[in-house]
């Protein structure tokens, strides 16, 4: 084994940075979040990536995107390919697959597909939905991140600012039942433009406040890429099993564990956990939805 690795062997043994090199991880939008998840895998010693990220990066990422130089072109300097050096200077001999695209093409899909962990880290509800079937279908085990703020709808006060973790895995609690998705959002963000244009607010906050953007901030995007990571690194070494969901609040300095279970005979949980293709996600990669790309 090498010996880069023996810090992590002290934690976890030799057979569990084993196991960590033999799984195969998707990362489903190599943003601000997912360029950390990136980044602390690479450390942790996986053996596979696969990289999904249609975007380039842009000026408004210079302040929290993890592996990006000062003299990257903006535009013309896709994500995937910051993340992919990101991890070559880590590991140079570490299998990289890129699809620099939406996850709702074929390719991505088949991608996704092949890993046996998946690490969500996107912004919108609707493709969050889409990952969220594509992994119960496939019977892939999804960290979901997000990291949010709570903004008076009014005034624009900020509440609270942080994010949270969720772990599915074994059909045994998905982010349907676990109320982190909201249907009627991901319902109005699949209507098309349109229905983007006719929103009233971004992170609950009216867009006169915000001028079409939410706040993002790198400290805190390190912090839930951190809880996500540590709860995929002790599920896959045996550890411990890992926390369904974990909630950061960062105004009180403290990470919570929600108390309230599953909603009980989960639709999502019982019908489409282990279906396959009968589960027909691929139903997303019809015209209809297949234009959704936007993230704001």
């Amino acid at each position: 084994m090498d010996e880069r690795f023996a810090r992590n062997i002290a934690l976890f043994g030799a057979e569990g940075q084993q196991r960590l090199l033999a799984t195969r991880v998707a990362v489903v939008g190599v943003g601000g979040l997912g360029s950390h998840v990136v980044q602390q895998l690479a450390f942790l010693g996986i053996g596979h990536f696969t990289l999904v990220e249609p975007e380039e990066l842009d000026m408004t990422n210079r302040n929290r995107y993890i592996g990006s130089h000062w003299d990257d072109p903006v535009p013309g300097t896709p994500k995937v390919d910051i993340a992919e050096r990101l991890i070559r200077a880590i590991d140079p001999d570490v299998s990289i697959l890129k699809v620099p695209t939406s996850l709702l093409t074929e390719q991505a899909f088949a991608a996704v597909r092949q890993c046996q962990w998946v690490f969500g880290c996107l912004d919108d509800d609707a493709i969050r939905l889409v990952l969220t079937e594509l992994c119960l279908a496939y019977r892939l085990r999804l960290v979901d991140l997000a990291s949010d703020v709570d903004r008076d709808p009014d005034s624009g006060a900020i509440h609270d600012y942080g994010g949270r973790v969720c772990v599915c895995q074994d059909g045994n609690g998905c982010l349907m039942c676990m109320g982190t998705i909201d249907p009627r959002e991901a319902a109005r963000q699949f209507e098309g433009d349109g229905a983007w244009r006719d929103q009233e607010s971004i992170y609950g906050v009216g867009k006169s406040v915000l001028d079409g953007t939410g706040p993002s901030v790198v400290s805190i995007n390190g912090v839930i890429a951190s809880l996500g990571v540590t709860e995929f690194m002790v599920a896959v070494t045996d550890l411990r099993p890992p926390q369904r969901h974990l909630v950061y609040h960062g105004r009180l300095g403290k990470v919570t564990v929600p108390e309230e279970p599953p909603v009980a005979k989960c639709w999502y949980c019982r019908s489409v956990f282990g279906a396959g293709a009968a589960a027909e996600v691929e139903r997303y990669l019809t015209a209809r939805y297949s234009s959704f790309s936007r993230r704001p």
